[in-house]
């Protein structure tokens, strides 16, 4: 009876524990989220294509997300990533097109290329981004400000 209760206290706390983690994790990449919906650009970065090393994409993250990629939502939604651009398509129009910058952390937004944190610089709301994951079929990443997960497809290996 006690050795049940220790399995399933441990069970429950390796449970909590993670929750907190993402909780966490989370609450620190949306604390450089602008609070103001009327203050879209307020913050904004100033980054640009000289911001980037030019050689990003050919290591790290950036370089793993490289492609073409298809919503797992959406099949009308797609995205494009080639170098530092990020485009973002609806129906085959173009939508956004976009530097990817990888940053330290969504609240001070320094250029980091070995951070999993990054920002669309350049749309009108600099919303910063977790990349969850990104392996040869698959790429998600977190919205920091809504929590929102977006999931992807690489299209045409």
């Amino acid at each position: 009876m006690l050795r049940d209760f220790n399995e399933n206290h441990l069970v429950k706390t390796a449970y909590l524990s993670g929750l907190a983690w993402t909780s966490l994790l989370l609450a620190s990449c949306s604390a450089g989220e602008d609070k103001d919906a009327g203050s879209d650009n307020a913050g904004a970065m100033t980054l640009n294509a000289a911001s980037i090393d030019p050689h990003a994409a050919e290591t790290g993250f950036l370089a793993q997300m490289q492609g073409d990629w298809t919503s797992d939502e959406d099949a009308k939604n797609t995205i494009t990533i080639d170098k530092s651009s990020f485009q973002s398509f609806t129906d085959g129009a173009l939508q956004d097109d976009v530097l990817i910058i990888f940053v330290d952390s969504c609240k001070t937004r320094v250029p980091d290329m070995e951070s999993k944190t990054f920002v669309l610089a350049g749309k009108e709301k600099q919303t910063c981004y977790l990349l969850y994951s990104v392996s040869e079929d698959k790429l998600s990443y977190i919205e920091s400000s809504r929590g929102r997960t977006s999931r992807f497809t690489r299209k045409n290996k």
